[in-house]
């Protein structure tokens, strides 16, 4: 078994794994800022209190 060819490989695995972790982390970091957005967006559309408990509890069937 050639030593050297089985050093590049294992730095070459390395390598990779380094890379993907750090996409990993690049793309957690993306989806934790667009649900952080969504969230507020959400909020700033949510409806306000209805203060009238009877609103809506009544149907006009003849109009």
């Amino acid at each position: 078994m050639d030593i050297q060819q089985l050093s590049m490989d294992l730095a070459q695995t390395r390598l990779q794994d380094q890379v993907g972790t750090r996409v990993m982390s690049m793309a957690l970091g993306q989806a934790k800022d667009q649900s952080e957005a969504l969230l507020k967006l959400m909020n700033s559309a949510a409806l306000p209190a209805v203060s009238d408990p009877a609103l809506g509890q009544n149907i006009d069937l003849l109009a």
